[in-house]
């Protein structure tokens, strides 16, 4: 029991990691950037005015539904910094249904930011809320993951504090 239970440890553990790998890169690497480093997002029209800027690769992520635009922003910074990108252009972004949740279950994604004392103001809104959740008009709501596949970049330092020409 005991010979068979690392290797089927191993064999979990690189199927969790693989499934929460996070973003997938297709392209030249360069040595990483410290992460105080920052990495500009840049429109297409800003790249044509910018001249030496070198795509080196493509990247895809999948983000689940609870993450933000501002959390899939600082992933895809995170990873362009790993691949030693100091530049990122958003190429194609895709909502993808992923689901149905109830309607208690979308408001509840701040629930540790309620008060849960108990005084006359708070049993109202409690019982407000209550109410609100248990109406069957809108019993489920489609919720979304994101899709986005974005070019990692190489902007030359000269170039990066420069506005664009309009």
């Amino acid at each position: 029991m005991k010979k068979c239970f690392l290797p089927l440890t191993a064999a979990v553990l690189c199927s969790i990691l693989t499934a929460c790998s996070g973003v997938k890169y297709q392209g030249e690497s360069l040595p990483p950037l410290s992460s105080d480093t920052p990495v500009k997002f840049y429109l297409a029209s800003e790249l044509d005015k910018m001249p030496g800027v070198a795509v080196l690769g493509t990247a895809e992520y999948t983000a689940r539904p609870s993450l933000t635009s501002k959390d899939i922003r600082s992933i895809l910074q995170s990873a362009a910094r790993d691949e030693g990108a100091n530049g990122i252009r958003i190429v194609f972004m895709e909502k993808i249904p992923d689901g149905e949740a109830r309607k208690d279950q979308i408001n509840n994604t701040g629930a540790p930011q309620w008060n849960v004392s108990d005084n006359s103001d708070t049993s109202l809104s409690y019982m407000k809320n209550t109410i609100n959740y248990s109406d069957v008009r809108d019993k489920e709501k489609t919720i979304y993951k994101t899709f986005v596949k974005a070019e990692f970049l190489s902007v030359p330092e000269t170039l990066q504090n420069v506005e664009p020409r309009r």
